[in-house]
């Protein structure tokens, strides 16, 4: 027996070695055959990634050519954002920096420290620009202001858009564009204060001249031809006198730190159109002119009665100068929103398109040559849009030059709080004139009043 159990005892080992052979061999044939999968698998996506599900190879190098397209077109994207001269800055849901180029950097004084992660607010303090980005969310719709921002050690005033994102890019979910006006609104003060400045020194001399003519017209003999000289001398300087006027009503209008003396109380809408209305009344006569009113008693806004009437006095004696004689000039006010809009629509000729955007800039005529001969300062319409501005509202013209000819404008301005309007008898409605509101209302009269009877074409 002692042979066998000898044998037994060699087998043994040789079973155990044969068996994890096996073993062994199937793990390796289990693995290759995996990583073939795995690799054709690997082929496959290759190949649909480039484009060519047959040939992997292709497919691969396609692959790569359109990721080294792709990085090439991203470094373009970042360096013309980086380059453009309008600050850009992407927001995330918790108004913490995702994005921010040079020009914004350099706009909320942030170079010498990392911008990105950071909340806004540690860059920019400004409660006008928080309201902005949170009405943007709110609506979804893009969002407009010119604001100032507090960042560093000064302030920089700029226009802001904000404009929430279709879709989410990433953590983006929001843009604001920034533009700085520091320096445009610096020159801007510097230009209004040296018209101011030019314009008061040249009030004194020219009513001197003024003066002295009408004397001449009216207490000296004179012969015809010296006679007709001193008239045209009278009505230029009258003329120049009330461009000094207009300009420096509108230097007022354009410096904030007069904002502060205009007198802001309730206003019937009423009132400054019946005041308006009986400035333009000798010269709608004259043309034989019908003005038709029609108002809504119980629109109130906050103001100034005197600017307010004045405005409106431009825009309808405008109407009445430039229309048809024996026409009609209509002039109403209604409530639309939180606004109270004010129109003045008039038969005349229209006013072409290419000028319309330039109606409301200083001294813009569209007929030069019939604008002068009527006699207006070419301030009228200027002057009306800034009254408009300074009670937060606005003023906008619709005209047509067809068969259907006219033109309409209208002033907008934010209605009162209902609390804040008098219980006025509508007897009372009627604004006092333009010259007994200079003292009362334009306090040491920063804002010149105006003189009843003439407006601004």
């Amino acid at each position: 027996m002692q042979p066998a159990e000898e044998t037994t005892s060699y087998l043994v080992p040789f079973a155990l070695a044969a068996t994890a052979a096996g073993a062994l061999a199937l793990v390796l044939v289990t693995v290759l055959l995996s990583r073939r999968t795995e690799h054709r698998r690997i082929a496959a996506a290759l190949g649909a990634l480039g484009g060519h599900h047959a040939d992997p190879v292709r497919g691969a190098r396609a692959a790569a050519d359109e990721a080294v397209r792709l990085d090439s077109a991203l470094a373009e994207l970042r360096t013309i954002i980086d380059t453009a001269p309008a600050g850009i800055v992407a927001l995330d849901r918790l108004d913490r920096i995702v994005t921010i180029n040079s020009a914004a950097t350099r706009l909320l004084d942030a170079a010498d420290r990392s911008a990105e992660g950071r909340l806004l607010v540690e860059l920019a303090r400004s409660p006008e620009l928080d309201a902005l980005i949170a009405a943007a969310r709110e609506s979804g719709r893009r969002a407009d202001a010119e604001l100032t921002l507090y960042a560093g050690a000064g302030s920089h005033r700029a226009a802001c858009s904000v404009v929430p994102l279709s879709r989410s890019v990433g953590t983006a979910d929001l843009l604001l564009v920034l533009e700085d006006r520091t320096e445009l609104r610096r020159l801007e003060g510097l230009r209004t204060e040296f018209v101011a400045n030019v314009s008061h020194e040249l009030r004194t001399p020219i009513t001197s001249i003024r003066g002295y003519a009408e004397t001449l017209c009216e207490s000296v003999e004179l012969d015809p031809q010296a006679a007709r000289f001193a008239q045209t001398i009278a009505r230029s300087a009258n003329r120049l006198g009330a461009i000094i006027e207009d300009l420096l009503l509108l230097s007022s209008l354009e410096d904030p730190s007069s904002h502060h003396e205009l007198s802001s109380t309730p206003v019937r809408i009423a009132g400054i159109m019946a005041e308006a209305v009986e400035q333009c009344g000798p010269a709608a006569k004259e043309k034989r002119v019908t003005i038709e009113t029609a108002v809504d008693p119980a629109l109130w806004v906050n103001g100034n009665a005197g600017l307010l009437a004045h405005a409106v006095a431009n825009l309808l004696s405008n109407a009445v100068k430039y229309g048809p004689a024996d026409g009609r000039v209509r002039v109403s006010a209604n409530a639309e929103g939180a606004n109270a809009v004010i129109h003045v629509t008039d038969s005349g000729p229209g006013i072409p398109e290419i000028h319309r955007s330039r109606l409301f800039e200083r001294f813009y005529r569209v007929d030069r040559a019939r604008s002068r001969d009527s006699g207006g300062t070419g301030l009228g319409l200027a002057i009306v849009k800034h009254v408009a501005m300074v009670h937060h509202g606005s003023v906008e013209v619709e005209s047509r030059t067809d068969a259907d000819h006219g033109s309409t404008f209208r002033i907008r301005i934010p209605l009162a709080a209902p609390d804040s309007a008098p219980n006025m008898p509508l007897a009372a409605a009627r604004a006092p004139s333009v010259q007994e509101t200079a003292d009362s209302e334009h306090g040491s009269g920063t804002l010149p009043a105006k003189t009843p009877g003439r407006q601004s074409a």
